[in-house]
């Protein structure tokens, strides 16, 4: 999938108003997941994007740090924050919407290793999506 493609999932999923508020909440939805997610498995998920998406993802990435160890509330106020959302509810269809749209980018495997780094709580909304 290309990023415009991928772009065009979450803008109609989610009910963005504009591509540029897609590849601002985009941002915000990928730097809480890649956040969560030991370097490791950052790395693995990001080389099977491609590269305007690759380069979203690794924005702000700090060397060296730890996974963080949050749940769902947390995801949602993370997303929140660093996409610029009003309301918990925006962060939770960002949320969905990043998530359909990364899961049909990555390969079966890898979303399997996405998903098994997810606490119990956002992995139901990892496969709901």
């Amino acid at each position: 999938m290309t990023a415009q493609k991928f772009y065009r999932r979450v803008l109609i999923e989610a009910g963005r108003p504009s591509l540029e508020d897609v590849k601002r909440v985009t941002a915000g939805m990928f730097h809480t997941l890649r956040d969560r997610l030991t370097l490791n498995e950052a790395n693995q998920a990001a080389a099977q994007l491609p590269r305007p998406l690759k380069l979203l993802w690794w924005e702000g990435e700090v060397e060296g740090r730890r996974p963080a160890k949050t749940h769902q509330k947390e995801f949602y106020a993370g997303v929140r924050a660093e996409a610029g959302l009003a309301s918990a509810r925006e962060a939770r269809l960002v949320t969905r919407a990043v998530f359909a749209a990364l899961k049909e980018q990555l390969s079966l495997g890898e979303c399997d290793d996405v998903r098994a780094q997810l606490p119990k709580d956002l992995k139901s909304v990892w496969e709901d999506a």
